[in-house]
């Protein structure tokens, strides 16, 4: 895990459908009044569930794992760019939006952002 002031970067082990060991890339940011949580997808080095097909259960617990008040959750999916000449391989980020039942998340919304605008709610 590297730690450098309100950010954290490490992998995080999952259980994913029928409870396959899954593991994604977290990188997670404290701020006043929210805590910004980046999965990144780690493809190849992923034995389980993509973090696309387990977005919901995922929020679910890594909240519950990191101690992240789920009202105060905003939830990017992260998938790095996988250097080919196809457009749906480059680099993406999405915002994900869940409703809630309690401290769970389900029906996962996501919505397409740049990278700047990543760049500037971490700023």
């Amino acid at each position: 895990m590297k730690t450098s002031g309100k950010y954290v970067d490490y992998e995080f082990h999952f259980k994913g459908k029928w409870d396959v060991p899954g593991i994604c890339g977290l990188k997670v940011v404290q701020q006043t009044d929210k805590t910004i949580v980046i999965a990144t997808n780690l493809y190849e080095h992923n034995p389980g569930t993509s973090i696309s097909r387990w977005s919901a259960q995922l929020a679910t617990a890594i909240c519950k794992e990191l101690k992240i008040d789920p009202s105060q959750l905003i939830f990017i999916e992260h998938n790095p760019d996988r250097q080919s000449k196809l457009d749906f391989y480059k680099e993406t980020f999405d915002i994900v939006e869940f409703d809630r039942d309690g401290d769970l998340f389900t029906n996962p919304r996501w919505t397409r952002i740049s990278k700047k605008e990543v760049d500037d709610m971490l700023s």
